[in-house]
Parts: C-alpha cells; sequence; structure tokens
C-alpha cells in the first residue's frame, strides 16, 4: 500500500528549486538594472563631491539658527565648486544676520559677478548697503533688482526714498509695492507718512486709515494718523489718538514726543504754522 503523503513529498523540493531558481535570478537582473540606470540614488561618498549636498546642509543649519555651521557647509560646497553661485548668495545672507557688513557685501557681489541677473543677489546686496549706511549704492542695487523682476525690493526703494526726501517717488514706488502687497500696513503707512510730507493730508489721512484698518492695534500708525489731523487743523481728533496711543506705547523717546504734542494742543490749540512729522 503506498502513503498518498510520501508521494507528493518526494516530488514537491524539486517544483521548489525551479520558482527559488526564478527568484535568484529575477533579483540577479533587477540588481544589474539598478546598478546601470544613470538616475540611481548617490552613495554617501558621490554626495561629499555635490556642492548642492553641502548647501542643503546648509540651509537646514540656517533653519535651526545655527549660522557658524552653515558658513562651513557653504566653504565646502565652494571648495568642490568655486563657482557656485547659490552659496555666495546664502553666505551674504548669513554674514548679514551676523552683522558682519563687509563680508556680507563681498560674498554676494561674488554672486552677481557668476549670475549677474539674479534679481535676489541684488536686493540681498542692496539691503546690506543701506545698513551700511551706503544709501546711494543700496538705491541702486534695489532698481536693478526691480528691472530684473524682483518684486520685494519695491517697498525697500520706497522706504529708501523717503529717506532721502525724495516724496514722489516714493509714493510711485510704494503705490507698486501697495498692489504687491494689499495687506501689508506698513505699505500704506509709508504711502501716509509721505504725503503728510507733502502737506497732503487728505491723501495721509486716507493711507493712515488703510493702515489702520490693517493693523487696528498699532499706536505708531495711530500717531501718525493724529500727527496728519493735527496738521489738517483737527486738533481735537489728533488730540484723541495720541492720548490712546500712550496708552500702548513702551519706547520713552516717542512717548516724550507724544507728551510734547499733547502739551502744544493745549497750550497753542490755534497755531496754524505747527507742523508735526509723522514716522515710517
Amino acid at each position: 500500500m503506498v502513503e498518498k503523503g510520501r508521494y507528493f513529498k518526494f516530488f514537491k523540493p524539486r517544483k521548489s528549486y525551479f520558482h527559488l531558481n526564478l527568484f535568484l535570478l529575477f533579483c540577479l537582473l533587477a540588481l544589474f538594472y539598478l546598478a546601470c540606470t544613470p538616475s540611481r540614488p548617490k552613495t554617501e561618498p558621490d554626495r561629499e563631491k555635490d556642492p548642492q549636498y553641502h548647501y542643503e546642509k546648509a540651509m537646514v543649519a540656517m533653519r535651526y539658527e545655527l549660522p557658524d555651521m552653515a558658513i562651513s557647509f557653504l566653504q565646502q560646497a565652494l571648495s568642490l565648486d568655486p563657482n557656485f553661485y547659490p552659496a555666495y548668495n546664502l553666505l551674504g545672507v548669513i554674514y548679514h544676520k551676523k552683522r558682519e557688513y563687509q563680508a556680507a557685501a563681498e560674498a554676494l557681489t561674488q554672486a552677481i559677478e557668476l549670475k549677474p541677473d539674479s534679481g535676489e543677489a541684488h536686493h540681498n546686496l542692496g539691503v546690506v548697503y543701506q545698513d551700511m549706511g551706503l544709501a546711494e549704492k543700496a538705491e541702486q542695487e534695489y532698481r536693478r533688482a526691480i528691472e530684473l523682476g524682483y518684486d520685494r525690493s519695491l517697498f525697500l526703494l520706497a522706504r529708501l526714498l523717503l529717506d532721502q526726501k525724495k516724496y514722489d517717488e516714493a509714493i510711485a514706488f510704494g503705490l507698486k509695492a501697495a498692489q504687491l502687497e494689499p495687506k501689508n500696513p506698513a505699505v500704506f503707512n509709508l504711502l501716509g507718512v509721505a504725503c503728510n510730507e507733502k502737506r497732503d493730508y487728505k491723501s495721509a489721512l486716507a493711507y493712515f486709515q488703510r493702515a489702520m484698518n490693517l493693523a487696528p492695534e498699532d499706536p505708531v500708525i495711530w500717531i501718525n494718523m493724529a500727527i496728519a489731523h493735527l496738521n489738517n487743523g483737527e486738533r481735537e481728533r489728533a488730540r484723541e489718538l495720541l492720548e490712546k496711543a500712550l496708552t500702548k506705547l513702551q519706547d520713552q523717546a516717542l512717548i516724550d514726543k507724544v507728551r510734547s504734542w499733547l502739551e502744544q494742543i493745549k497750550l497753542q490749540p490755534d497755531d496754524k504754522n505747527f507742523m508735526a512729522r509723522t514716522s515710517s
């Protein structure tokens, strides 16, 4: 009598070996394909030779607020590729954050030499020059950035022009910035300041109102609107806003200035020649 189970057990191993061989062959072919394909992931030694890899590590370091580590990674990137534009641009930003303005300017100048049509690099260099007190150079860089389509320079150029008392140009660029950032109260505050300096108090009040609508708790905007009312002869409304601002202010110099305006309103309520200055 033949045992059924033993018969099937004798032939099963041969069938399993056949499928195992097919499986191994498939694995070998797959490994060969992966070894030959040009898009295979880079190994660790490959990445260490890639400047982009070190640049990305620098970006991560900056997210964790580790600027010195980021600089080290960027220097590694540049040792692999001395013409790697992104590293110079980021170096400029980092040195600026560290207030090492000369190093920042040098890095960004190098970035622009490598990529003259980079609006971002021109903008960043403009910021550095402005903080170095080089207003003329900053203005040139902002204008060039705008020409290259880098719209973030619009507001900073408008503010720089305002500081230089070029009010018409400040308003022109401020209006362009307002189109780009219609919910930024700082833009409308700047426009109000420029109009106040031009003695166009009606326009100044309209812009300050828009700024206040966007930032209703900002005491600086209250003060600027109060000054526009004051310059427009609306002393009572100015007094209300200045007194309201005093409840929020922390800066002692500004507190003293507001108190002096309130005192002037009290002592000379009909002085038509008094003109207060706003702040951007």
